[in-house]
């Protein structure tokens, strides 16, 4: 019997009583045999679910391609997340601190700034943000104590990592509950307060942030995501009014407020264009904010991940206009329709058929969701078709990376996840605060499958963001991963060590076609990445791009559709760098 469907008795109406008595009691019991059926499968269903993630025994570390390997302790990497929890069970104490990756000391390889919250009310004697300086094989030391105006106090959220002014310096935007931070740096790992002069005032719950050339004049606007109006001096109580129970409210319970655009003036300055631009969505509840030519027309469009708000698309008209694609685009709402309670985002061309497609993390009970696009600017949310529903249905999703992690070109997806309910073990069997991450392998044609993924799934992390970077100059990125009120954790991918090929300078949101050759049969294909770095949830992971290779070896380059640069031999290992038109191997 289809599920719902209804057998309504009174419908045997012809044949004498003896029939109608004979049916009914045939019916009947044929009705009680599939009721109970169907009960005893959707319960062995729901039991299944609930033990497939959170109560499940650890999954096997294998020493196979798929196994990420904990680094953490060799890094020298020692920084801890404080939420600043308080019996009020305030709102923002859920939602995790950013970190960002970049070459702050201008010594040719990528430093780490981690985004610290603390306490709700901050002062100059709380902890602080810090920077990690590597020394190019990913060995970290400390350099907090000479970063200036980074360790000024402030409850962080996200990181926005871009040279704002043109002096080829790497700059910081730090989103805030309460007012942001515009910081400059130097290229000694030291950055200087330059908010109040540039003209941005954010006194707001801030959350995701991005630099990109939204008015195609050279340099880098900027775009804040804001969340909801909350005011810390009058908590909501949510939950059960018991002891222990009492719970952290719904963004339901909020107002959202608007994004901001600010536009750069080329001086040191930024104006407000939000509204010039065309950007609207005063009900909005952002929390991420992607930037990619995702039309390929070499114009920046933004993708902005909501919290159970309709998502936003917005396309680049050109000349600093854009309008909102969100309703013919399909990519504000899932498949059935239903705004979903997304998260962060991760872009990317996972069925290889040349064009990026969308990857958004969201709440339990609704999966993850992913939108191939199948023409200019139309989505189709193919979670289920490609693997993704069932894995990502349980856990809360929140920084994901569309990445060649596992070995070869394809991209491989991995997804921090936890829930931001402390105690939600006590409202729902089988949830669980921490929980694992997860790791899917990408088949290039549009599908994923879940693997082990070694320590990256071994245990349970309350994950926020994950971002992707070479820290030991190999050309294959680790991962790192961070927690709400916990630790943060560094991986080492499968791949490491492997043919792989960093290209490094170029301008952001590049389109790259590569041309491979295959090792042992001689067959080519081509495959499409973007450059720049990507956001996942609060953070900015590496400006550089990087193909694994695998089996395959590098012949030609060709970006944003000109003529391609042939490599002789092909490449196998290799840095290349980007600068004054053309591709050098270093």
């Amino acid at each position: 019997m289809r599920p719902g469907a209804v057998l309504n008795l009174r419908s045997v109406s012809h044949g004498t009583p003896v029939l109608q008595s004979v049916l009914q009691s045939v019916l009947q019991s044929v009705l009680q045999s599939v009721l109970q059926s169907t009960l005893q499968g959707a319960l062995l269903s729901m039991l299944l679910a609930a033990c497939s993630r959170e109560d499940a025994p650890p999954l096997p570390a294998e020493a196979s391609s798929d196994s990420f390997t904990d680094i953490t302790r060799s890094t020298g990497i020692d920084f801890t997340h404080m939420a600043g929890k308080t019996p009020e069970k305030q709102l923002p104490e859920t939602m995790g601190g950013g970190v960002g990756l970049g070459d702050f000391d201008t010594d040719g390889d990528l430093d780490l700034i981690c985004i610290q919250s603390g306490p709700l009310r901050p002062s100059s004697t709380g902890p602080a943000n810090r920077l990690f300086l590597n020394d190019g094989r990913a060995h970290f030391v400390d350099g907090t104590e000479r970063s200036g105006d980074l360790r000024a106090p402030g409850y962080g959220m996200g990181i926005a990592i871009g040279d704002c002014n043109g002096d080829a310096r790497l700059d910081l935007y730090l989103t805030r509950l309460g007012d942001d931070a515009l910081l400059l740096g130097d290229g000694r790992a030291r950055f200087t307060d330059h908010t109040r002069a540039s003209g941005i005032s954010e006194p707001r719950w801030t959350t995701g942030a991005v630099f990109f050339d939204g008015d195609d004049d050279g340099d880098l606007d900027l775009f804040v995501t804001s969340y909801v109006a909350y005011d810390i001096e009058k908590p909501l109580w949510c939950g059960e009014r018991r002891e222990g129970w009492r719970s952290y409210c719904h963004p339901d319970a909020y107002p959202g407020l608007e994004d901001r655009y600010w536009m750069n003036l080329g001086d040191g300055r930024f104006v407000d264009a939000t509204q010039a631009a065309g950007f609207s969505d005063p009900g909005g509840k952002g929390l991420c904010v992607a930037a990619s030519d995702l039309d390929g027309d070499g114009r920046v469009d933004l993708y902005v991940a909501n919290d159970s708000t309709e998502n936003r698309l917005y396309r680049n008209l050109g000349g600093g206009r854009f309008e909102d694609a969100t309703l013919l685009s399909g990519t504000g709402v899932d498949r059935y329709g239903r705004t979903e309670a997304s998260m962060g985002i991760a872009i990317g061309d996972c069925d290889n058929d040349l064009d990026l497609d969308l990857f958004v993390t969201g709440f339990d009970d609704e999966s993850d969701t992913l939108y191939i696009q199948q023409q200019d600017f139309f989505f189709d949310d193919a979670t289920h078709e490609t693997g993704l529903e069932n894995p990502t249905r349980l856990p809360v999703g929140f920084g994901c990376v569309l990445e060649s992690l596992l070995g070869g070109p394809e991209l491989d997806l991995v997804i921090a996840n936890g829930h931001i309910i402390d105690n939600i073990e006590l409202y729902h069997d089988g949830k669980t605060h921490a929980q694992r991450a997860l790791t899917f392998r990408g088949s290039g044609k549009g599908r994923f499958a879940e693997v082990a993924g070694g320590d990256f799934t071994a245990q349970s992390f309350v994950g926020r963001g994950l971002i992707r970077g070479d820290l030991d100059g190999d050309h294959v990125p680790e991962l790192i991963l961070t927690q709400c009120d916990g630790p943060l954790r560094v991986f080492r991918a499968p791949a490491a060590g492997g043919p792989a090929v960093t290209l490094r300078g170029l301008p952001r949101h590049t389109r790259v076609l590569a041309r491979l050759r295959h090792s042992r049969d001689g067959s080519e294909r081509e495959i499409l990445r973007e450059s720049g770095p990507e956001p996942s949830y609060l953070g900015s992971g590496a400006d550089e791009l990087y193909l694994n290779l695998g089996e395959w070896r590098l012949l030609a380059l060709s970006l944003d559709g000109k003529a391609p640069q042939r490599f002789e031999p092909a490449l196998e290992r290799a840095l290349l760098e980007f600068a004054d038109g053309q591709i050098r191997v270093r």
